[in-house]
């Protein structure tokens, strides 16, 4: 199924600080036992103190969870039930300004639905959105926003820690970073009702991590273009990333999905959108061979897949394959979307991975890869999982790999070894469709008369359509205009050029 993307205590040992257990609260649903289960183990294990765990009353159909109807509400009863009670909480306690790290559990609900709307204004008019998403927002005007246009997240591809980022801009909307703790209802681990992927997702968090585990990226060159210019901007940019960083890397570029890989330690892959899915829902063993292989701890894993965390509620439905998968196959940590979020809203797995190999905390990777806030995305592990031994390197000097210092490269995040900028302005075309100037990409939705008014990706896709030709419009420098440079455009919705040269030379690694 193709989305429509073309448009113990065990607070030592994880290393927890006090000052870290002081700044993470959990939600549980009270209605749940399972739920409690999780929020207990979870508060055990980094030494989080009872008054922190937030006991909310969900109605769902089963306290057991077997139900996948508990995974959705309503927005009148997200407001009533959970965002109302829980403002009216922080502010009573305190909590307001103190509290970083939100860790939702398994029982509160994954997906907010609103109506539905038509296809080409998803981007614009939804007000279906991840809980977690939300819940970043507390006290913020945007909760409950449509479209992304009015959300590009500030903290995105800051080089800075989401603390710093608070007391820099404390009038941002985003003031929390939210975790969820969930995977299939059963089987049950010891002690029940602990659902034994939730014990193992919190296990692998805090096992010993080696400093040469694998980072595999799963490129696919059978896709369509529509999609293929994703493998360049995010997959093969993810590569030249880690790469740059010095780590134990495989680009993986065969048409075959990629699989029977030992000791992965970070994932990037197209999931069940790869032109050959080895096997209902891609993530599993097939004839003796696993897919993609076995994780090592403290593993953190991203798809390029719409609705992959649509669900966590055993025996899975396929269509499309699922982060849960990937949780009950060793994962420590994943990233996914409870409903469709259109490729411009997938977290970047170049500064993902990137950031999370260096040693930042995955809830600040994650959040630091979002590019939209209160939209489809969820993270799910424990947020303060980090690795042991990082990444060393003071600065990378080729941060994308592709063959230019980071001091001049006119785009870092993105390879581009022609240095192509038509325009002149500092950036590369590949990472600039500006094209008014004016600092952002900006869309009229399809609209494109009169000219005043249009859009950059419609200026784009006028001249596509036309057969015409403009330097600053041939945005991947294959001399022509075409679907490929309209997809890198919508990629980059809202979002400035760049980023571009640092001006900083780069040292050596030592």
């Amino acid at each position: 199924m193709r989305p429509i993307f073309a448009l113990l205590p065990l607070a030592l040992a994880l290393g927890c600080t006090a000052s870290e257990s002081s700044r993470v609260c959990i939600l549980v649903n009270q209605a749940s036992p399972v739920s409690q289960a999780i929020g207990e183990a979870y508060a055990e294990a980094r030494g989080i103190p009872e008054e922190q765990i937030v006991r909310l009353e969900i109605p769902i159909p089963d306290p057991m969870l077997g139900d996948a109807r508990h995974e959705s509400i309503t927005r009148p009863d997200f407001e009533r039930l959970i965002r109302r009670p829980l403002e009216q909480i922080f502010e009573e306690r305190g909590w307001r300004d103190s509290m970083e790290i939100i860790v939702t559990t398994k029982g509160i609900p994954l997906r907010v639905e609103g109506p539905e709307v038509p296809v080409r204004y998803l981007l614009r008019e939804t007000t279906t959105a991840a809980v977690d998403a939300e819940l970043s927002l507390l006290f913020s005007p945007l909760v409950g926003s449509p479209g992304i246009a009015s959300s590009p997240n500030p903290f995105y591809g800051r080089d800075l820690s989401f603390q710093e980022f608070r007391d820099q801009h404390p009038q941002s909307p985003l003031r929390f970073m939210v975790a969820r703790l969930t995977g299939y209802q059963t089987p049950l681990a010891e002690p029940a009702p602990l659902p034994r992927d939730v014990a193992r997702l919190l296990e692998n968090a805090q096992a010993p991590s080696s400093a040469r585990g694998l980072w595999l990226i799963d490129l696919d060159p059978g896709l369509p273009d529509a999609l293929d210019v994703a493998n360049h901007l995010l997959l093969k940019a993810a590569s030249g990333t880690l790469a740059g960083l010095g780590v134990r890397l495989v680009a993986d570029e065969e048409v075959a999905f990629a699989g029977a890989y030992e000791g992965i330690q970070g994932y990037a892959s197209w999931g069940s959108n790869a032109s050959q899915e080895p096997l209902p829902g891609a993530y599993g063993e097939s004839e003796g061979r696993l897919y993609p292989g076995e994780f090592a701890s403290r593993a953190l894993v991203t798809d390029l897949v719409s609705t992959n965390a649509r669900t966590f509620t055993a025996p899975p439905r396929y269509g499309q394959s699922l982060v849960a998968d990937l949780v009950a196959g060793g994962a420590a940590g994943a990233t996914g979307h409870v409903a469709e979020p259109s490729l411009p809203g997938v977290v970047r797995p170049q500064l993902l991975l990137s950031r999370y190999a260096q040693g930042d905390r995955a809830i600040e990777a994650y959040y630091g890869a979002l590019p939209y806030l209160g939209w489809m995305n969820v993270y799910v592990g424990d947020p303060l999982m980090r690795l042991e031994e990082p990444a060393t390197a003071e600065i990378a000097m080729d941060i994308d790999g592709d063959g230019q210092l980071d001091w001049r490269d006119n785009c870092r995040r993105v390879p581009n070894p022609r240095q192509r900028d038509t325009d002149g302005d500092g950036y590369g075309n590949i990472c600039d469709s500006d094209i008014d100037g004016d600092g952002r990409t900006t869309t009229s939705w399809g609209e494109s008369f009169p000219r005043s008014r249009r859009g950059d990706v419609e200026a784009i896709a006028l001249t596509a359509k036309e057969g015409g030709y403009h330097p600053d419009h041939d945005l991947d420098g294959d001399n022509s205009v075409d679907e490929r440079d309209v997809s890198i455009a919508q990629l980059r919705l809202f979002m400035a050029p760049g980023p571009g040269a640092s001006k900083k030379k780069a040292r050596p690694r030592p």
